[in-house]
Formats: structure tokens, sequence, C-alpha cells
């Protein structure tokens, strides 16, 4: 319908510029009617430019119509009132095909927050981005997890990591591939799981990102403890009859000893000492061992956590009333303001009691052995608290630092090797970190706890 009426007036204005040419002909060549021909030409002249202005606006609007539908503004209108009606109808049409092209952005806008809304609610790290990089989706555990407030592109990745971007572009559909790396001076292993589609003619990818830390080091606590608890029983099965065949025989020895000397008949001295002896020995080693093997079932007997709001000054004051007077300074620095966390008093006086010792030893052999406990609020986590301890000592060998959390490893010549481990399990009971940096005349043990608002 709007097409039509605009070829009908084309073509009225064509037939009315055709007849004034053939009207300016005739008067020119049948009078000399000079001033009535100029008028004529004059006329035919503005019906000319009317005809272009005609065309052209169409034309015009037509582009100023199309450029919008190109830039997705669909917020552009045409006003219908007090226009030719030429071009009433064409207005017409386009505000309704931009008000159905703005319903469709609207609806596609309501899908995408939607979309938003569900993937941060989901528990792992979200990733979407093009063969560019450009990021589409990214929700708030991708961030949390690399430590980015913003990310639009993923190469912005090559600070923090250039293994994590290579990762990124090169894992193919359906794969995932394990990647380390270092966040904020805390080990991250991601587990990186992608899906590759294509979107509006776009090779879209889908990448999880899942930090697998925990998890694994919950594993590796429960794969000690099996071991543990199998070795134990059967140490103790083996060792307590020992323990009791050995007292046994002790007795019956002495017995016989007492039968020879009762009936007159003499008894080897040096012999039956030398049995005694060695009884004497299995039974002390014996016991020896079932008290070690006591010692390791702690670790799988370490009660529940009771978290309970705890002021870190007190805490620390505690510790430090303790501790006071080892062989190494021993100084304690606290934040400003008192900060309550949510912990179990008694469980992590014993981890700092335990660190505090461990690094008061490592130290003892420096000139000016130094022992530093400080606690802060780590910079853009004000959520957590962070509780350092720090010795002056020669620091920890590599071939040690990656075994000092393993339950029975120890340097240490009267050492259990488990108090490192215990503690480890503590700090997970209350959900919190603790890791472990080094260097030649420095070693720094951090705890990583939540805090109280």
């Amino acid at each position: 319908m709007v097409y039509r009426g605009f070829r009908l007036r084309l073509l009225f204005r064509l037939l009315l510029l055709v007849g004034m040419v053939l009207l300016l002909l005739l008067v020119l060549y049948r009078t000399d009617w000079y001033m009535t021909a100029l008028f004529l030409f004059l006329l035919m002249l503005f019906q000319i430019y009317d005809l272009i202005h005609f065309v052209e606006r169409t034309n015009r609007d037509l582009s100023s119509f199309l450029q919008a539908m190109r830039h997705s503004d669909f917020t552009q209108r045409f006003a219908t009132t007090g226009v030719n009606p030429s071009y009433r109808q064409l207005y017409q049409s386009f505000n309704e095909i931009s008000e159905a092209f703005q319903e469709v952005k609207t609806t596609q806008q309501a899908h995408y927050h939607y979309l938003q809304a569900i993937i941060e609610q989901v528990g792992i790290g979200i990733l979407t981005f093009d063969e560019q990089g450009e990021v589409q989706l990214v929700n708030h555990v991708t961030k949390e997890l690399l430590h980015v407030p913003h990310l639009r592109n993923v190469s912005a990745l090559e600070r923090l990591s250039p293994e994590l971007v290579h990762v990124l572009y090169t894992l193919g559909h359906q794969q995932k591939q394990l990647v380390t790396l270092q966040v904020n001076n805390d080990q991250v292993i991601l587990n990186l799981s992608s899906t590759e589609l294509l979107s509006q003619g776009k090779q879209v990818k889908i990448v999880t990102l899942q930090n697998i830390g925990p998890e694994m080091e919950e594993q590796e606590l429960q794969t000690w403890q099996k071991v543990i608890r199998v070795l134990t029983h059967e140490i103790m099965n083996s060792i307590t009859p020992v323990i009791s065949l050995t007292s046994t025989v002790a007795d019956l020895v002495e017995q016989e000893v007492a039968k020879k000397q009762a009936n007159g008949r003499a008894v080897d001295e040096e012999a039956l000492e030398d049995i005694q002896a060695g009884l004497r020995t299995i039974e002390r080693r014996a016991s020896g061992m079932l008290h070690f093997v006591k010692n390791y079932r702690r670790l799988m007997r370490l009660p529940a956590s009771e978290l309970q709001p705890v002021s870190l000054r007190a805490l620390l004051e505690s510790v430090h009333r303790l501790l006071h007077g080892q062989q190494a300074s021993l100084k304690v620095y606290l934040p400003e303001s008192d900060v309550t966390i949510l912990a179990d008093a008694e469980q992590l006086e014993q981890v700092l009691i335990n660190l505090i010792k461990n690094a008061t030893e490592a130290c003892a052999r420096q000139d000016n052995p130094q022992v530093e406990v400080v606690a802060y609020v780590p910079e853009g986590d004000p959520e957590k608290l962070e509780i350092s301890i720090t010795d002056n000592g020669p620091g920890i060998p590599d071939e040690v630092l990656e075994k000092i959390f393993i339950p029975f490893y120890t340097t240490k010549k009267q050492g259990s090797g488990i108090g490192l481990s215990l503690s480890k399990q503590i700090i997970r009971q209350h959900g919190g970190t603790i890791r472990v940096r080094t260097r030649p005349g420095q070693t720094e043990f951090i705890l990583k706890l939540k805090q109280i608002p």
C-alpha cells in the first residue's frame, strides 16, 4: 500500500512535468507569448526540483532508517503528523519495524541478563570468548579465581600467566587440562574444560575453570589417614603381643633361675644378664614403637573445630606470654584495631605455638635469632585475615620444602613429623589455608583465616 501510493504520486508528477513541457513547446511554436513561455519554463523548473526532492527525500529517509538498523538504534522515530500523505504510510511502516526490532532487542537483553544471572549462581568459573579473545561472558567465580575485577580480552591474563592464556587459546573441543599458577602468592590448580560452538557465524569457546587444589589436598589428607589407619592397626596388633610375650619370657627366666638356685645348681650369671638385657631391650623398643604409633593416631582423631568469635589481639597476646623468653627474640605486631575471627581458640593457639617453636628452632644458630608474628588484613580482601610467622633462619631447601606437610616426614632427630600435618588439618577445618615462602636467610609461614566483619 505504501509503495502503491508512492508510485501514483511519482507518476502524477512525471505526467504533470511532461504536460508542462508539451504546453511550453506549444506556446513557443504557435504563439509569441514570451512572458507566458517564461512563466511556464520557471514552473517546469520548479516541477523538476519538486520531483528530485520527492525522490531524494525518500532515499534519505530510507538511508537514515537502514543506518539506524545497522547500528541497532531502534529508538529513531519518524513523525507521521503534518507531513505529506506520500510519506505518512512510509514513516508508519518505519516506526512499526523499529518497534518490532526494539522488542526483539529487549527480549535478547532480558535473555542475556537471565543467562548472566544463571552463570553467576554456578559454583565454578565460566568464561566464553571468540577467536580474537574477546570475552562475551564471565562470572564472578572466574574473576575471584584469577583476581581480576574486569576482563574484556583473554590476552589481558598474560601478566598473570602466559601458560594460562596459551592453554585457553589452544584447548580443543571437549578437552581438559590442568594449569598451576600463582595468584597473590597462593598456588591455584585450575582444571580447565573446553567446549566449542558456532554462534552467529563466529567460533565461540566456552571454558569452565575449577580450582581443584582444596579437593586435592583433602584427598591427599584422606589417603594419608587411610594409610595411617592401616599401619597403626597392623603395627599395634603385632607389637602388643611382642611386649606381652617379652614380659612373660622375662618372668619365666626369673622363675627358672630361682628354681636352679633353690636346687643348688649353678647359674651362668653372664648369660643370664645377657638374656635379661636383651629382653629389656626388646620390651623397651617395642613400647617405644607403640608410643610412636599412638602419636600418629592423633592425625585420625583430631576433634572437629568448634568455631566461635575469637579476639585476635587476646589470642596473640596469650601466645606471646606463653613463648616469651625463648632462645629467639619474639615480636608480635597486631592491626591498629582489634579483629574478630571465627576460630577454635585452643586449636588455633596450638597451631601458632607449633609454628613459632619451629621458627625459633630454625633460627637458633643465627647470631641474632629473631621471630616476628605479624597479623594484617590483606589489601583487596577485607573479609580475610593473614597471620605471618617469619624467622631469620637459613631457609628451607627445595627438596625439603615440598615434603614438610607430609605426615611422618621430619628433619629433626627428636621430631615426630606430625606437627605441620596437624596444623594444616586444623587450618583446613577453619576454612583457611597455610602456605610457606622461603629463601636463604628467611622463612615465612602464612595463615589465611576468615574474619567477622
